[in-house]
């Protein structure tokens, strides 16, 4: 993510939200409010999660269920989870790599994991806007706000802010591996058959860092699913990516540039990396990096989250931070609906499931915009046969050999009696004509 989506310094943001929320206090108070909503019924909330500060009122209007969840078939998938008795998300426990949870937030703590960074209340909104897109509770008139709202969450601070202050960590990939290498060590230091984490989002985007590489294949194979941005266009001098990926440029192919969606010499083959689209999906954003790291989309404006004071809050931006917190709650979604799947069989599930094709991935929206009732829904498929690793691995091509004719002399001795019988049956009707013309009274004259 980048400023394009919406960061802001804090004292900014407190003015700016300051003022949101008294023009809110005199709509409300004048009772314009409340209709407006129902008339729109599908508009996002008034207030944009960026710029809401800590100190700021939880103050409404709610203005409708958020289109980005409807676009991805999630109220679907909540009701069908409802009638089988399963909370979504529920048993799953979520890493959020980012700037922190805001503790005004509510959201779920996971018991029994550590969790990373300095103490304190957060300066910037964006990791509790991550976490609330994953995990938040549905708002009081019942509309769904996180994708998983039974997942247990996992605080892993690992920068202050996106556009820092002095004496503020920025993003750094260095900082993102240690925050990693963090949720590994917790996840080999309990152990079990099921790791005590389950998915890591990380909505930040960095250069590459081969600590970032490691860790990412360490948890692959722990059996923890990595969900990752695909990256936004860098638009200020604080974002992390390199300034040549600020304009495109033809045949572009970020996933290099870009982990921890793009880690790994398979260039992002252990990370879901996850890119964002805008109200017309098939129209892709410009601020959006096109890549091969890219799996899956998912929709962002009018989506619905929790901001610092712990109200909620609209998401008025295509960037792939917000959309890969979303799909991270529809693998918990997954995850809390099949909780005996291993982490290739829930991409299993989740990628033939979207819009587009999984075997013909587009650079701007990898298998397309992700469905979750589709993938609630989709069975598994048996197992593809293993092919070889490389032409070196195969086995030589050879004749194969023939089986023993058991019947081969009979067949022999039938086809020479055939031509020996044959030849007298010849004779006879040659001979007979010859034999037919002696007359038997001329013999005897």
């Amino acid at each position: 993510m980048n400023g394009r989506a919406g960061r802001r310094v804090p004292a900014a943001a407190s003015a700016a939200s300051a003022a949101v929320g008294a023009l809110t206090l005199l709509a409300l108070a004048a009772g314009a409010a409340a209709p407006a909503a129902a008339v729109g019924g599908a508009a996002p909330e008034t207030r944009s999660c960026t710029e809401v500060a800590a100190e700021d009122p939880e103050v409404g209007p709610f203005a409708g269920p958020s289109r980005a969840l409807e676009a991805m078939g999630v109220p679907a998938a909540h009701e069908v989870l409802r009638r089988r008795g399963v909370l979504p998300g529920e048993g799953v426990t979520v890493a959020v790599v980012d700037t922190g949870i805001a503790p005004r937030a509510g959201l779920p703590a996971a018991p029994g994991v550590a969790s990373y960074g300095p103490d304190g209340e957060p300066v910037d909104p964006h990791g509790t806007v991550v976490a609330g897109l994953v995990a938040a509770p549905p708002r009081p008139d019942g509309d769904a706000v996180g994708v998983a709202p039974g997942a247990r969450l996992v605080d892993v601070r690992v920068l202050d802010a996106f556009s820092p202050q002095e004496g503020q960590a920025g993003p750094l990939a260095v900082r993102v591996a240690e925050g990693l290498e963090h949720v590994l060590a917790q996840v080999r230091r309990v152990g079990g058959a099921r790791p005590v984490v389950d998915v890591v989002n990380v909505s930040v985007a960095v250069p590459p860092e081969p600590r970032i590489d490691a860790a990412v294949e360490a948890l692959w194979r722990a059996g923890v699913v990595v969900v990752a941005e695909s990256g936004d266009r860098p638009v200020d001098e604080a974002d992390p990516l390199p300034d040549e990926l600020a304009v495109a440029t033809p045949g572009e192919d970020a996933a290099s540039q870009v982990h921890p969606a793009g880690a790994g010499e398979g260039r992002g083959e252990h990370v879901l990396g996850v890119a964002a689209v805008g109200d017309a999906p098939d129209a892709p954003d410009a601020g959006v990096l096109r890549s091969s790291a890219i799996d899956v989309a998912a929709p962002t404006v009018g989506g619905v989250s929790v901001g610092l004071n712990g109200g909620t809050c609209g998401v008025d931006s295509v960037s792939t931070s917000w959309a890969a917190a979303q799909v991270t709650g529809v693998v918990a979604l997954l995850m809390s609906a099949y909780p005996d799947d291993t982490p290739e069989q829930v991409l299993d599930r989740l990628l033939p499931a979207a819009d587009g094709r999984a075997d013909v991935r587009s650079p701007t929206r990898g298998a397309g915009v992700v469905r979750a009732d589709e993938a609630l829904a989709r069975g598994l498929g048996p197992p593809a046969p293993e092919a070889p690793r490389s032409i070196a691995d195969a086995e030589p091509a050879t004749a194969p050999v023939p089986e023993p004719d058991l019947l081969a002399s009979v067949r022999d001795d039938a086809v020479w009696w055939g031509v020996l019988g044959g030849g007298a049956l010849l004779l006879a009707l040659v001979l007979r004509p010859v034999l037919a013309r002696r007359d038997p009274a001329r013999t005897s004259r």
